[in-house]
């Protein structure tokens, strides 16, 4: 009896106290296993508030009698407009560069010819300046309505940029795993039409949205990365790929090498480091394409 009594008091001791142990981590994972799935739900709540704000917002838009989508069509035409303008001002590619031009071109487009435009622009010189003002001032009183051309879009872009980055930065900012973060992306960048990632990229050159870049948002998930090869037609210099190298674009999956990135920020600087890197590393792939090549040749 004495024997069974300290096995008996053995058992109840040790193992009783392992037993509530794991008992107890038992409950604590069930807890944090709900706990997740609970948030992932109210996370995937939330994006889908934004993705219907963000189709309220497109739906809404009214311009010149286009609506919805086909309004970026007539923004980006104004845009090509105002570019043309910059060109008969400032014809010297030396004074400024691309880049500048499309900076002044989208602020006049989303401003309008108002004085606020030249005062974000004032790092520019004033009187060319002036002059890309005053030619698209008398572009806009030339017109047959001038209140509804030329007039600017701010009060439609500033809502529409800013649901969207605020629906990409809640998605990078969660919780979730990175493979649910980039697939929740690329539900948000099937709703974007060849247009409306147009003007985004766009909306990324000028400095209105360069926190797309700062932040990592555009490298990361790609929302333009549906825009077509040769899309953009206000200058014939201009190259998307060149704009943007760290993202690979839905016409370069059929190529054979993929552009990787690396994105290191300090303190106001961010350096990117690009690589390319071979899609497959089946050397009797690389062979049949050695092949054809050679054959092409």
């Amino acid at each position: 009896m004495e024997y069974y009594g300290l096995l008996g008091d053995y058992v109840g001791g040790f193992w009783g106290t392992f037993v509530g142990v794991l008992t107890l981590l038992v409950v604590l994972l069930t807890w944090r296993a709900a706990r997740r799935t609970d948030y992932r739900a109210k996370t995937y709540q939330v994006f889908a508030e934004m993705l219907r704000t963000h189709e309220e917002i497109v739906t809404s838009m009214r311009i010149n009698g286009f609506s919805g989508r086909d309004t970026f069509v007539l923004v980006l035409s104004e845009f090509y407009a105002i570019y043309k303008l910059t060109r008969e001002a400032v014809p010297k590619d030396s004074v400024w560069s691309i880049s500048n031009r499309i900076d002044i071109a989208y602020t006049y487009t989303f401003f309008g010819p108002q004085l606020l435009s030249t005062h974000v622009l004032q790092n520019y010189d004033p009187d060319l300046i002036k002059k890309v003002h005053d030619a698209v001032h008398r572009v806009r009183q030339e017109n047959k309505n001038p209140k509804r051309v030329f007039a600017g879009h701010q009060n439609r872009l500033s809502h529409y940029f800013r649901n969207l980055f605020s629906a990409y930065t809640f998605i990078d900012n969660s919780d979730l795993s990175e493979k649910e973060k980039v697939a929740l992306t690329k539900v948000l960048r099937s709703k974007l039409s060849n247009y409306e990632q147009g003007l985004l990229a766009l909306n990324v050159i000028c400095h209105l949205g360069q926190e797309w870049e700062r932040t990592g948002i555009l490298a990361k998930y790609k929302p333009i990365k549906n825009i077509p090869e040769m899309f953009f037609t206000f200058d014939r210099q201009f190259n998307v790929k060149e704009q943007f190298p760290y993202i690979n674009f839905e016409w370069e999956s059929s190529g054979n090498i993929e552009i990787r990135s690396s994105r290191f920020t300090l303190m106001s600087w961010t350096l990117v480091l690009l690589r390319k890197v071979a899609k497959t590393s089946n050397p009797a792939v690389h062979r049949t394409l050695r092949d054809k090549a050679a054959q092409r040749r």
